[in-house]
């Protein structure tokens, strides 16, 4: 691992497989701020990755009023998959790490079954993550340690999320808009796939 590297933290460098059919961004300029300086009206909502034992495989995911959002099951013992379950206990996503091909995830009724490398495909410099989700294209762009999901193609870009680590815990920030657009359950298995340390292409 090349430690001077930022984006090797989330998994961006030595990667086996960079989709080199990925579009070519325009140059974003500045990115919008950081939510907790952000002046918008945009409201927040934030997520914690509670419990974790060891890493964001096993836990529970916190939101708003304390309430319990998501549970992320690892399967035990042949941890070749996890599980991400919503409050009720229905499961809403799946990622099968042990692939030929890199590892696999599916998002109920929002991603079909599918490589995470056709997924969140690298950018050709390896700077950035594309994310296709809800007839939207958007990108998850390291920034000071940070990992932010920002529209794409537009002139100005948009911050939807942002995952960080908050006293040891990761921490999901989502905007108003991003939810409503139903985009949750996207970024908590993104999150997962970002911060698990594992081979994800």
């Amino acid at each position: 691992m090349n430690i001077t590297n930022p984006y090797a933290q989330v998994g961006w460098a030595g990667t086996g497989n960079s989709n080199r059919s990925a579009p070519i961004p325009s140059i974003f300029g500045a990115l919008p701020s950081p939510f907790h300086s952000s002046p918008t009206a945009n409201s927040i909502h934030r997520f914690e990755f509670t419990a974790s034992n060891p890493d964001v495989q096993n836990c529970t995911v916190v939101g708003p009023q304390s309430k319990t959002y998501f549970q992320i099951l690892n399967n035990t013992p042949s941890q070749n998959s996890t599980l991400i379950q919503n409050g009720d206990g229905a499961s809403i996503a799946l990622i099968q790490w042990a692939h030929s091909s890199g590892a696999l995830v599916e998002v109920r009724d929002i991603i079909r079954r599918q490589l995470v490398a056709q997924w969140l495909p690298l950018s050709e410099d390896a700077k950035y993550r594309f994310m296709k989700a809800r007839d939207r294209i958007m990108v998850w762009v390291p920034q000071d340690g940070n990992v932010g999901l920002y529209t794409y193609g537009t002139t100005t870009p948009e911050l939807y999320a942002k995952i960080s680590r908050s006293e040891g815990r990761l921490v999901l920030e989502m905007s108003s808009t991003a939810i409503r657009i139903g985009l949750l359950e996207c970024c908590v298995a993104a999150a997962v796939l970002l911060r698990s340390g594992r081979f994800i292409d």
